[in-house]
């Protein structure tokens, strides 16, 4: 088993009602907050709710929110341009997996003034310290709440690609303000979370018995409970349940134990939504069963035994497809605007797009062939 260090430094408080906390945790870092979201969370009345609560506390904000789907690198420029402007000290990242990418990107660039996409690409460093940053996600997805990783795309080339900052300081995680949620995007978060762990827990080279087991269990608590939620948007336990399950699988708690494994079929991914903008878990569930088809020369038994113990089933990779088809969301990238002969381009944009050991570097190797061949099967 290899050495790790475990540590989980942002301060999760998760329940339902919990969002009234956020002005008095905001008021423990900062006297002036950016709040980084979206038009929608204000129809939602979120927004609202939010400002008041810090103004009762003390905490003045401003509201940033220009955040679009797969996060826009020009995007995060105005952002940060506009917290410097504003003199901010404290960043809230309100939304989904975009809004709070942003306000990682923002707290990268914040302190600079050259544009966030030369920190993704190395040409600049990160000046520190970064102004503290509270997450506050509104759906079950991409736990990007607990982890220090961004994805930003630059859509004048199409390239998506990670930017590391820093965790958060305070993860505010109430299930009650998921119910804002369309349909769709449940489904497409609900797949993503179980794809955090499914990834890793197939090309794991070495897998650990605890390191399984929590993995297990996260995918085991999306598979029970995503479609509980879509039956009843109003099942706060099943609501509550899937937050603690995309939270965790994104935490390195799905790593302890001693566990590996590559997220390669998100690289592929990141590609297809920094191209055709696409919903970033239906890309993932056009391409995932391809992927797993991919693996199983090398990855047979792995496939299996989450069939097993995660399904209760022999076939692993039949097991997904009858659960997407079960969730309404067995989808072909053709039904999401993909093109079969943008097969060349989109390869290349993966390689392009994932630092080299995340492709070549992974358990099981992919490259331009295999990157097309998956993206081929997919239609």
């Amino acid at each position: 088993m290899e050495t790790m260090s475990f540590s989980l430094p942002t301060n999760i408080i998760i329940g339902v009602g919990v969002l009234n906390r956020l002005g008095t945790e905001a008021a423990k870092y900062g006297k002036k907050a950016i709040i980084v979201t979206y038009p929608d969370i204000r129809r939602a009345g979120i927004l609202d709710k939010v400002t008041a609560d810090l103004t009762a506390n003390g905490v003045q904000s401003v509201v940033f929110e220009k955040v679009q789907s797969n996060p826009r690198s020009s995007t995060i420029d105005k952002g940060a341009a506009f917290a410097r402007e504003q003199k901010v000290d404290l960043i809230i990242g309100l939304g989904g997996g975009s809004a709070m990418d942003s306000a990682k990107g923002i707290a990268a660039a914040v302190n600079g003034t050259v544009p966030v996409w030369d920190y993704v690409e190395g040409k600049a460093k990160i000046n520190l310290p970064l102004l503290p940053i509270i997450q506050v996600p509104t759906m079950a997805g991409t736990g990007s709440e607990i982890n220090a990783g961004s994805v930003i795309t630059n859509w004048e080339t199409h390239i998506k690609s990670p930017l590391y900052t820093a965790l958060a300081k305070v993860a505010i995680i109430d299930p009650e303000i998921t119910f804002t949620v369309p349909l769709n995007q449940i489904k497409a978060g609900g797949f993503d979370v179980f794809t955090h762990v499914a990834e890793q827990y197939i090309t794991d080279p070495a897998p650990e018995p605890l390191t399984d087991g929590i993995r297990e269990t996260i995918m085991k608590i999306v598979v029970q409970n995503l479609p509980k939620v879509i039956a009843k948007p109003d099942d706060i336990q099943a609501r509550s349940r899937m937050t603690w399950a995309s939270t965790m699988a994104m935490s390195y708690l799905s790593r302890l134990g001693g566990g590996g494994g590559n997220m390669t079929c998100h690289s592929i991914e990141h590609a297809l939504s920094g191209y055709y903008d696409v919903t970033h878990g239906a890309g993932l569930a056009a391409l995932f069963s391809a992927w797993m088809k991919y693996h199983l020369p090398s990855r047979q038994e792995r496939i299996n035994i989450l069939g097993k113990n995660v399904f209760g089933k022999k076939d692993g990779i039949a097991a997904v497809e009858e659960w997407l088809q079960s969730l309404g969301f067995r989808i072909r990238l053709g039904d999401i605007g993909c093109e079969l002969e943008k097969r060349e381009e989109i390869a290349e944009l993966v390689l392009k797009s994932s630092p080299p050991i995340m492709l070549a570097g992974a358990a099981v190797p992919i490259g331009k062939e295999a990157i097309i061949k998956i993206y081929c099967e997919s239609f």
